[in-house]
């Protein structure tokens, strides 16, 4: 197996790192394992576009520091869509906020993606090894689809020779799903309608892929999108995770309110209750017309 000469480039590297840390890292500790091998290198590969990922997170979090004024500019030109869009580019270049710079990062990761893969095909049966629960990190077999799956039956599905196997797309299916939870409360300005549907569909979608090839691209994926939970989480907060708070209800400046039979009446800075203002105010006349005699 070769890798295509769009993509070779890159795979190649990866295949000789992670061997170089499969051989020169983790054989001389005696922790001879390419499933290891595979979340170091992961990690590493994480560290190395943390200036481009840490870019995009400050993106995220200044795009949520301005969403009251966004709301406030689509309140007041909600209906002329041209005005809307000269608006909200004024208040970007005013708070100096580029709409897109969380997209350059994930282009630039998009290779890393179809190098690994390759990379994991060009080592080829070394990766025929058990790591942790999965049995083989080289299975499913490139090109066998789902084959593997049928029949989709209980029985066969949660049999030991396919259950393990599931385990990885299905923990990156949710950890893909956190990932757009974390997206969406840190810029909210962001999908809607048909663009939200699309958001949900697409972990599913990619799921379906990791049920397609090996199980050690899998485990890049999942390590990796942990990491980047990890970081949004550190960057932008976990506002996509934790239940929004509840505020305290409005307290009303005017009207009136009964409690035990007594009446509060607020209107501008004079309060009444039960008349105790007017027998105050009459108690004074009173007084003054004594002093007068």
């Amino acid at each position: 197996m070769t890798a295509p000469t769009w993509i070779a480039w890159l795979a190649k590297p990866l295949e000789l790192l992670i061997e170089g840390v499969y051989n020169y890292i983790l054989t001389p500790l005696g922790l001879a394992s390419y499933g290891l091998a595979i979340i170091l290198v992961t990690i590493l590969i994480r560290a190395a576009l943390y200036p481009l990922t840490r870019k995009q997170m400050q993106s995220m979090k200044k795009m949520q520091s301005i969403q009251p004024k966004m709301k406030e500019i689509q309140e007041k030109y909600g209906k002329d869509r041209e005005k809307l869009a000269q608006k909200q580019m004024e208040l970007y270049k005013e708070e100096g906020v580029n709409p897109a710079g969380g997209c350059l990062p994930l282009v630039i990761q998009m290779p890393f993606l179809f190098a690994f893969y390759y990379a994991l095909l060009l080592l080829g049966p070394k990766l025929d090894e058990p790591f942790l629960w999965i049995p083989n990190l080289a299975y499913p077999e490139y090109g066998q689809g789902m084959a593997w799956l049928q029949p989709i039956t209980p029985a066969h599905l949660l049999s030991p020779a396919v259950l393990p196997f599931l385990i990885l797309p299905i923990v990156y299916i949710v950890t893909q799903f956190i990932m757009q939870r974390m997206s969406q409360a840190s810029n909210p300005s962001v999908g809607g309608g048909s663009a939200n549907t699309v958001m949900m569909l697409m972990p599913v979608m990619f799921g379906y892929i990791t049920l397609i090839v090996p199980s050690g691209l899998s485990l890049y994926w999942v390590t990796s999108n942990i990491l980047q939970i990890i970081q949004q989480g550190l960057a932008t907060g976990w506002s996509g995770l934790l239940p929004a708070k509840k505020t305290a209800p409005a307290v009303s400046t005017g009207g009136a309110s009964s409690a035990k039979g007594a009446v509060i009446t607020t209107t501008g800075t004079t309060t009444s209750i039960n008349g105790a203002t007017d027998e105050t105010s009459a108690g004074r006349r009173r007084k003054m017309r004594k002093k007068k005699r």
